[in-house]
């Protein structure tokens, strides 16, 4: 049997300016890049639900640069998945 996504991405809930976010992923990030995803996502308004959430459902996914990093990310509600990390 194959293996189901809880086993192979791991949750690391973090603390982050009063919000508890759930980070999924099977990568190792710092600290401060998982904040500095937070923040950039904050300020993209991903963890903000619209009237396009309720039509199309929860998650949103991103492609987001950050000091010469790439990271392809899905944001639902406070869980961030993140896919792939990727130096520019």
């Amino acid at each position: 049997m194959g293996k189901t996504v809880t086993e192979e991405f791991d949750v690391y809930p973090i603390l982050h300016r009063g919000n508890v976010y759930n980070i999924i992923t099977k990568l190792d990030l710092t600290f401060a890049e998982v904040r500095a995803l937070i923040d950039r996502l904050a300020d993209l308004r991903a963890f903000e639900e619209t009237e396009e959430d309720l039509f199309m459902g929860p998650g949103k996914l991103f492609s987001l640069e950050i000091d010469n990093v790439r990271y392809d990310v899905d944001v639902q509600g406070f869980e961030v998945v993140v896919y792939t990390r990727e130096e520019l």
